[in-house]
């Protein structure tokens, strides 16, 4: 079962290798102006620093800290009579250095669960609702990457009739995942027939990996059920895509990006969503996450997609057994809340891989 547990659990980020070269001072310094930018938006001067962080020099002492931290590259300066703001570098070391991760709150876990409970054998249902919550929680996008049902062996296929001329075609491998198809049949084709015709697609394909299906197999059921070949032909051709479909994502929150004043720019925002329908691109960024379960962090200049270098992405993976099923992310500004989005990515993975575990393993 979902525990309450995550919200006293303190999570272990991902982290890359950074030396230390700061004292104290600056640290705190370069940890106020991070939460501080991520709160306004605004560059921060020191003066607002010595306001309202209680850090116990003056706003020359902070000024001149300010001055040494853009010198060596965590700070940048986007105007001159202006405050500054982090950097990649300054939110890199924040994020590995710094950060304190925000335990996801109790109503939170609690909306997680009864998601999870209820949808427990819907997989492309959970990760629709996974994208939802985690881009409402957060005000940025979310990802959801969905398992390649090509690697799956098939255990069974399966007609429902909706209504005459339309059925459900399903799809479920020896895990217990589920992919579903609507197809036009003929009208005189009922129940009775349909399930025949899955019957013996089951027999002849149960215990295959669906991306292993051979011509010669499909041919010898064409064969075998000449009488339906119209409804035989539709589910084979959709069996014949499943082998050669790209991994699945679900994308939720787009409109978010709107709300985030990085992406007034037309320009900058049409760019962030034309990435979003190349699938290629998003795998290339999943894939750029390190293995593991626990939330990695890509900050800025470290996204491999170029017109995300202006983005920040914290992606976990969800676990079927001890098998990487897929990945979820979050896509924001640099200037993310990063604490508070990875407790919430690493409660939703942790908690899809309980569920899928539990359910299907």
């Amino acid at each position: 079962m979902l525990g309450t547990g995550f919200s006293t659990l303190r999570l272990r980020v991902l982290k890359r290798k950074v030396i230390p070269m700061l004292d104290q001072r600056k640290r705190e310094v370069l940890r106020a102006i991070v939460q501080d930018y991520v709160l306004t938006a605004e560059p921060v001067g020191s003066r607002t620093i010595a306001r309202r962080y209680a850090l116990g020099v003056s706003p020359a002492t902070i000024r001149n800290e300010m001055a040494d931290l853009e010198e060596m590259g965590y700070l940048e300066q986007p105007h001159t009579s202006a405050g500054r703001i982090p950097s990649s570098k300054g939110y890199r070391f924040y994020v590995d250095e710094l950060m304190d991760t925000t335990p996801p709150s109790h109503q939170y876990v609690e909306l997680v669960r009864r998601i999870y409970t209820e949808h427990a054998r819907e997989i492309e249902t959970l990760l629709r609702h996974t994208v939802r919550v985690l881009a409402e929680a957060t005000d940025c996008l979310a990802v959801a990457e969905g398992p390649d049902l090509a690697a799956g062996v098939l255990n069974s296929v399966q007609f429902l009739l909706i209504r005459p001329g339309r059925a459900v075609m399903v799809l479920v491998t020896d895990e217990g995942l589920v992919d579903h198809h609507i197809l036009d049949i003929p009208p005189d084709i009922g129940q009775r027939q349909l399930a025949q015709i899955a019957a013996a697609l089951t027999h002849r394909l149960a215990g295959i990996p669906i991306g292993q299906l051979s011509r010669s197999t499909l041919q010898l059921i064409q064969q075998e059920l000449s009488e339906y070949r119209a409804v035989v032909d539709l589910a084979l051709e959709l069996l014949s895509t499943t082998q050669d479909d790209e991994q699945r994502f679900v994308v939720g929150g787009t409109s978010n990006i709107f709300k985030q004043p990085e992406f007034r720019d037309v320009e900058r925002a049409h760019a962030l969503l034309t990435v979003l329908n190349e699938h290629q691109l998003i795998s290339d960024l999943m894939g750029s996450s390190p293995q593991g379960s626990r939330p990695a962090v890509i900050i800025g200049e470290e996204n491999p997609v170029a017109a995300m270098q202006s983005c920040s992405c914290v992606i976990a993976t969800y676990m079927l057994d001890d098998r990487e099923v897929g990945k979820i992310a979050v896509i924001g500004p640099t200037r993310m809340d990063y604490g508070r989005v990875i407790g919430l990515v690493d409660l939703v993975t942790q908690s899809l891989s309980d569920v899928l575990s539990r359910r299907l393993g």
